[in-house]
């Protein structure tokens, strides 16, 4: 393999956000050492059975990887070393961080791995967002996380949620308006999304496990903005961001120039990645295949030495065409029967011809992109694509 793109999962955080749906655990569990060490394992182990191809970008994702402590960090870095190729060196290394949990010491060990991009969890620049969410860090931590990253080099992103319980337009323009104004190199946007069915990772929380999320969300969701609200505050979302010189290059995210998250540019190409850690997903040879979200579960499969679980409903033509119109290239029919076969060529250009006359598609030959409605109504155009 020439090269591949490496996820990292760090799932703890420092208190669970009622809203979040990612595999996350307690900084404080009992398991946290024999998870790291589980996860520096695999590093090595799947980078080694992938014959230590070189690196394109590394994405620490979670939870918070940002709170993990500087000999943590360096552990991570030394499996990496020992998996993966040294040189070249990759061109994006990103960590997600909570603007509360970043001081000098865990930054400059985050450098020692390449660090080249902090992603940061705002959500909102406001009180009442913050508390509305459930989030712990102030809004004031947020510029100062901005200029620690600065100080050291590092290009920023800034996560947003619009449409939490109560949130008005004009608090979601003032929040934009807010970000913008830090001057940030990419900015994500998402609608606050608040499914009422247990997800696997409850298990990973002690305590009040599923219920109390239960209750906030149900509670929360009475509040949240309809359809036609989420629309007008996405709507803003472009509008503004556009002015301020960001390129809206895919559905829920902007940057500057020559700013592109190319970690994240590698899943919507449909292109190769490594996942480790509990929950992650992997795309390698065209198989997508995941790991358990329990902690319990991935440690023993690890420490087993078992194959990750093979994604057996997954079909690449259809995978590869969501991915594809998410971006603002949309999906060349061309290039996409090539890789993919006449057939599926057919079946994807078919299915997009059913949603023509509802303004959500653009045809400019054999190239689909979504139109600004296309991408607000999204999901009805990826229906379509489905078997």
């Amino acid at each position: 393999m020439r090269g591949v793109s490496l996820y990292v999962h760090v799932p703890f955080c420092a208190s669970r956000c009622p809203y979040c749906d990612f595999a996350t655990a307690p900084a404080t569990s009992p398991m946290r050492a024999r998870y790291l060490e589980a996860l520096a394992r695999e590093i090595e182990r799947e980078g080694t059975a992938l014959g230590r191809p070189r690196l394109r970008s590394v994405f620490f994702g979670g939870g918070t990887p940002s709170l993990l402590d500087p000999p943590e960090v360096a552990r991570l870095g030394d499996a990496i070393r020992r998996g993966f190729a040294a040189r070249p060196r990759p061109r994006e290394v990103t960590v997600e961080a909570n603007p509360a949990t970043l001081d000098r010491a865990r930054l400059d060990a985050w450098r020692g791995l390449g660090l080249t991009r902090l992603s940061l969890g705002a959500q909102s620049l406001s009180p009442r967002g913050l508390r509305a969410l459930g989030r712990t860090h102030q809004p004031e931590d947020v510029p100062a996380a901005v200029e620690a990253a600065r100080s050291l080099g590092l290009r920023v992103g800034i996560d947003l949620i619009f449409g939490w319980p109560g949130q008005s337009i004009d608090e979601w323009r003032d929040d934009v308006d807010a970000a913008v104004a830090l001057g940030p190199d990419h900015l994500s946007c998402y609608p606050l999304e608040l499914e009422l069915e247990p997800e696997a990772s409850v298990v990973n929380w002690p305590g009040g496990g599923w219920t109390a999320v239960e209750r906030w969300r149900e509670a929360a969701a009475a509040r949240q903005p309809d359809d036609r609200g989420l629309a007008v505050r996405y709507a803003v979302a472009e509008r503004r961001l556009a002015r301020a010189g960001y390129r809206h290059y895919e559905i829920s995210n902007w940057a500057k120039e020559g700013a592109v998250c190319l970690h994240n540019a590698t899943y919507w190409r449909n292109g190769a990645w490594l996942g480790v850690g509990a929950g992650a997903h992997s795309h390698l040879e065209r198989v997508r295949s995941h790991r358990p979200v329990a902690l319990a579960r991935y440690l023993a499969d690890v420490e087993r030495g078992a194959a990750r679980i093979v994604d057996d409903r997954s079909d690449e033509a259809v995978d590869g065409a969501m991915l594809a119109l998410r971006r603002d290239t949309g999906i060349d029919l061309a290039r996409f029967a090539v890789r993919c076969g006449s057939d599926a060529r057919e079946r994807v250009a078919r299915a997009l011809r059913g949603v023509d006359g509802r303004g959500l598609v653009r045809w400019t030959g054999d190239r689909v992109t979504l139109t600004p409605r296309g991408r607000i109504l999204a999901s009805e155009v990826f229906v379509r694509l489905l078997p």
